[in-house]
């Protein structure tokens, strides 16, 4: 089977299209949280993710959507979640109050773990970024592969028995490449491809201008994706 894996795809429909295309026929998507927030297309984002039967994991921001507005880290965000709570559909509210914080399945003798973000445990200093890899595996022990996002950062870490992967961002890249990212993995073979893609700017820069969202979003995207 032929897996699409993203993360923190945040609302951004021109990017998902520009997904779909580059993946290519994909069997299962699996969405790894934060598909809302930041930018305006949360209904059509996660119409289309109903519609295809994605496997949906919620994060941070599927968490504060879900209590209309609970603040979240960053000012633009917290703005961005209570704009979203006010037009999402309640089909869309009710696909949210359903969703794990994480999964596992097994396929063609492969067992593998989603999740938004790893354990506190498994971060040196519970900082977000350091990982502690020994950890790491104590944790996950018993699974080929260990899928999380949160950190925006594309990341592939060799285990003794595991890989833990972060596809990074599918829709808000951070990472020094500043392009949106995913993984396809071929559950038969155990191959995995980290694809990256460019979307159309203009279109998401002007559904920002037309929804009232923040100006900091424009200026992020016209800055080739770097807050200024």
């Amino acid at each position: 089977m032929i897996l699409g894996i993203y993360s923190d795809l945040h609302a951004n429909l021109p990017a998902l299209h520009s997904m779909q295309a580059m993946a290519g026929a994909i069997d299962q998507w699996v969405a790894l949280g934060d598909s809302v927030g930041l930018y305006p297309y949360v209904n059509e984002v996660l119409d289309w993710q109903r519609l295809n039967k994605v496997l949906y994991i919620s994060g941070d921001h599927e968490d504060a959507l879900l209590d209309r507005g609970d603040p979240l880290e960053s000012f633009t965000g917290t703005e961005s979640i209570r704009n979203q709570a006010k037009i999402i559909t309640t089909d869309n509210l009710n696909t949210l109050s359903k969703l794990s914080k994480n999964c596992s399945i097994e396929l063609d003798n492969l067992k593998i773990y989603f999740t938004h973000y790893l354990n506190n445990d498994t971060h040196i200093s519970a900082k977000k970024y350091a990982i502690d890899l020994a950890q790491l595996e104590k944790q996950y022990r018993g699974f080929d592969f260990v899928f999380f996002g949160h950190t925006h950062l594309p990341s592939i870490i060799y285990g003794r028995n595991t890989i833990f992967i972060n596809p990074g961002s599918a829709g808000f890249p951070i990472d020094i490449e500043r392009r949106c990212s995913m993984i396809i993995l071929d559950t038969c073979t155990g191959l995995f491809e980290l694809v990256r893609y460019d979307y159309d700017g203009d279109e998401l820069v002007n559904a920002i201008e037309a929804s009232g969202y923040n100006q900091k979003l424009v200026s992020f995207i016209r800055n080739d994706h770097r807050w200024i």
